[in-house]
């Protein structure tokens, strides 16, 4: 069955505002998985960055905190300002 624009628009419609902002990037996410024209290339130093940040955690793991930790003390900041 093919789906009309008009029924994805009423689909996306029916959502909380909310999941917009996961709409439209699963909308870019699929743009990108089947453009047959996608000239974009990871630069070399970016790549060169991310090997060394991947070195650095191996080698560091202590200096890693987790998601609860860092949105603890997000929370602080937000309260001493």
């Amino acid at each position: 069955m093919e789906i009309s624009i008009k029924e994805i628009e009423q689909n996306l419609k029916s959502l909380p505002k909310e999941f917009f902002g996961q709409v439209n990037d699963y909308i870019d996410f699929l743009r990108y998985k089947h453009c047959k024209e996608n000239k974009y290339e990871v630069p070399e130093w970016q790549k060169e960055e991310v090997r060394r940040r991947i070195k650095y955690s191996q080698e560091h793991p202590e200096s890693f905190v987790s998601e609860s930790e860092m949105n603890d003390f997000i929370k602080k900041l937000d309260a001493e300002s």
